[in-house]
C-alpha cells in the first residue's frame, strides 16, 4: 500500500518502519542469556559424548591386544573416524573463536563481551567465506564417515546420522536457499557460537555411532582357534641387579576352567584361571634363558604339550632424559620433557629440577619443565624399584630466551604492497620465526605509522598503543594510492616470558 501523500502522515509511517527496524535488531538480554544456557549445556553434552567414545577406543585397543590380525582392519578405520573428527573439531572451536574475536573478544569473567553484536557472525561465516567451507566440509565428513560403514548397514546409518547439511526454514525469502545465510547472517553472536558447538555436537554424535558400529563387527566375526602357542607377556625383557623378572606364561587359546601343567626349566609353576606366574631374582648382567613346558589334556583325553624358550637380560642402570623440542629450555613456555630409564617402569619415574625453575608430571614418562632464567639447570631423575625410590641419574640443559619475533601487515615483511590490500588491514602482527619449535603468540602493543608521498603532500606520522589501527590511522589509510610510502617503526611486542621486546620496523611502497 502507498504511503499518504500528506507530509506528516509520510513522517509518522516512516518513523514507525524506523522503530519497528530498531526492535527486530534490539535482542534482549534473556534471549541471549537463553542461548548461553543451551551452549553451555551443548558443551556439557560434547564432553560426555567424547569422554564415551574414548571409552570405545580404548576397548578397540584391548581387542588389539587379544587379536590384532583380526582387530587391526577394523581399528585402523576407528582410528580414521577419530582423526577426521578430531581436525572437524578443530576448525569449528576455530571458527567460533574467530567469531568472538571479531565481536570485541572475551569479558574478564569469560563470557563473549558483546553476545548480541550481530556483525561479526555475518562478517566472519558470509563476507569472509568460511560458511560455505564449512558447509561443504560437513557434508564430505559425512561421506567420508558413511564409507568406513559396510555398504548392507551404510543407508541405514544415512538415514540417522545427525551430521548433515540441510538448509532450515526463515522468514526471509532470500535466506532460504542460502545455508550460511540461514544459519549465521545478522544472528547474534552467542547464537553464532551456540549454532557451531551444536555442529560439534552432531560431529561426536556422528563419530559415536560410526565407531560403536564398528566396534560390533568385532563381535560379529566368528573364528575356531585350532592352533596353539605358548603366550609369555613379562613385567620387562631388561631387569637391574636385585630387580625381579616377572613374566605371565599361558597356552593361547586358553579356557580359565582349565588349568594346564607349567614347568620351567623342568620346574612347576602356580597356574590360576590357566595362567602361570614365573618370577625369578635378576642376579648377573647379561642375558638368560629358561624353557617353558605347557602340558593340556584335549577333549580326547589326550595329553599334548607345547614347548618354547625364553629370554630376558639383566642390566646396569641408565637414564635418558631428552627435551621434546630441542636441547635447549626456553623461558616462559612450557618445555615438554621425556625421561625413561632402562628397567624402571615409566609410571614410577620422577623428576625434580636444580635451578630457577620447575618441573611437573604430564603423563607417564613424560614432564612439562618450566624455567625463569638464562643460565643453566639439571634434571634430577629417580625411579622406584621393588618398592624403594632410587635416584637414576641427572641431565644438565642450557636455558636461553625465545627469539625475537618479526613484524608484519599482510603477512608481508615490507617491501612492495598493493594498495587496496594495506587499506583492507586491521593492524600490525607479530609472528616467531618459522623455524622455533613452540607454538607461542606474541602481541604488538605499540608502534609509530608515517605516511609519505601520493596523498600526502607533508609527511604525517601517529603514534598507536594497541596492535590495531586507530580510527584516526584508518582515516590516513585510507588515503593510501599508489606510491604512498608507509614507514612503521618502533614496533614493540609482549612475549609470553613476560617481556616486552622492540621487534624492528617495516617499510612499504604501495603499488
Amino acid at each position: 500500500m502507498a504511503l499518504p501523500k500528506e507530509p506528516r502522515q509520510k513522517m509518522i509511517n516512516i518513523m514507525y518502519i524506523v522503530l519497528t527496524a530498531l526492535l527486530a535488531l534490539n535482542v534482549s538480554n534473556e534471549v541471549l542469556n537463553a542461548f548461553k544456557i543451551v551452549n553451555d549445556s551443548i558443551k556439557a553434552s560434547n564432553g560426555s559424548i567424547a569422554t564415551k567414545n574414548n571409552q570405545t577406543y580404548s576397548e578397540f585397543e584391548k581387542q588389539m591386544k587379544v587379536d590384532p590380525a583380526r582387530v587391526g582392519p577394523i581399528k585402523a578405520k576407528a582410528d580414521s573416524v577419530k582423526l577426521l573428527t578430531a581436525q572437524m573439531n578443530e576448525y569449528l572451536d576455530s571458527l567460533k573463536t574467530l567469531v568472538i574475536q571479531q565481536s570485541g573478544g572475551l569479558d574478564d569473567s569469560g563470557d563473549v563481551k558483546y553476545a548480541d553484536n550481530l556483525e561479526a557472525p555475518t562478517r566472519v561465516m558470509e563476507n569472509y567465506g568460511n560458511g560455505p567451507v564449512l558447509r561443504k566440509r560437513i557434508q564430505q565428513l559425512r561421506e567420508q564417515l558413511l564409507r568406513f560403514v559396510e555398504p548392507a548397514y551404510r543407508q541405514e546409518l544415512a538415514n540417522t546420522l545427525p551430521l548433515k547439511v540441510e538448509i532450515p526454514h526463515t522468514n526471509d525469502p532470500e535466506n532460504n536457499n542460502d545455508w550460511t545465510a540461514a544459519h549465521f547472517k545478522m544472528v547474534p553472536t552467542i547464537a553464532a557460537v551456540t549454532i557451531l558447538s551444536k555442529f560439534q555436537n552432531d560431529v561426536k554424535n556422528s563419530e559415536s555411532m560410526v565407531i560403536d558400529h564398528l566396534f560390533s563387527e568385532i563381535s560379529k566375526q566368528n573364528f575356531v582357534f585350532n592352533q596353539y602357542s605358548v603366550l609369555v607377556s613379562a613385567n620387562s625383557g631388561y631387569v637391574m641387579t636385585g630387580q625381579k623378572y616377572e613374566a605371565k606364561i599361558m597356552l593361547g587359546a586358553y579356557s580359565t576352567t582349565v588349568n594346564p601343567t607349567i614347568t620351567v626349566n623342568g620346574q612347576g609353576i602356580p597356574v590360576n584361571a590357566g595362567m602361570g606366574t614365573y618370577d625369578v631374582l635378576g642376579n648377573g648382567v647379561g642375558e638368560h634363558n629358561y624353557n617353558v613346558v605347557i602340558a593340556l589334556k584335549d577333549q580326547n583325553g589326550k595329553i599334548e604339550t607345547y614347548n618354547s624358550t625364553q629370554n630376558y637380560t639383566v642390566g646396569a642402570s641408565s637414564v635418558s632424559v631428552s627435551a621434546d623440542k630441542m636441547n635447549v629450555m626456553y623461558i616462559g613456555v612450557d618445555n615438554p620433557i621425556s625421561i625413561a630409564a632402562a628397567g624402571v617402569p615409566a609410571e614410577t619415574i620422577n623428576a625434580s629440577i636444580q635451578g630457577p625453575g620447575s618441573i611437573v608430571k604430564s603423563g607417564t614418562g613424560h614432564f612439562i619443565a618450566r624455567v625463569t632464567s638464562v643460565g643453566d639447570v639439571t634434571v634430577n631423575v629417580s625411579g622406584t624399584l621393588d618398592g624403594q625410590v632410587k635416584s637414576m641419574g641427572t641431565m644438565k640443559f642450557r636455558t636461553k630466551r625465545m627469539p625475537d619475533p618479526f613484524p608484519t601487515v599482510a603477512g608481508s615483511k615490507g617491501g612492495m604492497l598493493k594498495s587496496a590490500l594495506f587499506r583492507l588491514q586491521e593492524g600490525v602482527s607479530a609472528s616467531m620465526p618459522p623455524d622455533f619449535e613452540f607454538d607461542v603468540r606474541s602481541v604488538v602493543t605499540s608502534f609509530t605509522i608515517g605516511f609519505q608521498g601520493e596523498g600526502f603532500p607533508d609527511y604525517i606520522e601517529r603514534n598507536c598503543n594497541s596492535a590495531y589501527f586507530s580510527q584516526d590511522i584508518k582515516q590516513l589509510i585510507g588515503r593510501c594510492k599508489p606510491g604512498t610510502r608507509v614507514y612503521i617503526d618502533n614496533i614493540k611486542a609482549h612475549m609470553p616470558d613476560g617481556t616486552t621486546r622492540d621487534i624492528g620496523s617495516l617499510v612499504y611502497k604501495l603499488n
